[in-house]
């Protein structure tokens, strides 16, 4: 499942184009989910929160001054 994820996702990029690197599966590991927070320089700054999900890593953009709210 995780496999046809990453292939449809490079099928839409041009990574010849970035520096971003290519999709690859992680390895299967014990222990904790990983996740990332990356800050991203874009037209507007923001950040980017990754979380792992089924062998990949989900992103979604957080705009600079996001408040969570409860």
């Amino acid at each position: 499942m995780a496999k046809d994820k990453l292939t449809d996702y490079a099928a839409k990029r041009s990574f010849g184009a970035t520096p971003e690197p290519a999709p690859a599966p992680l390895a299967p590991r014990k222990g904790p989910l990983l996740f990332v927070i990356q800050q991203h320089a874009a037209r507007r700054m923001h950040y980017d929160l990754r979380l792992e999900c089924d062998g990949v890593l989900k992103s979604w953009a957080v705009p600079k001054g996001a408040v969570a709210r409860s």
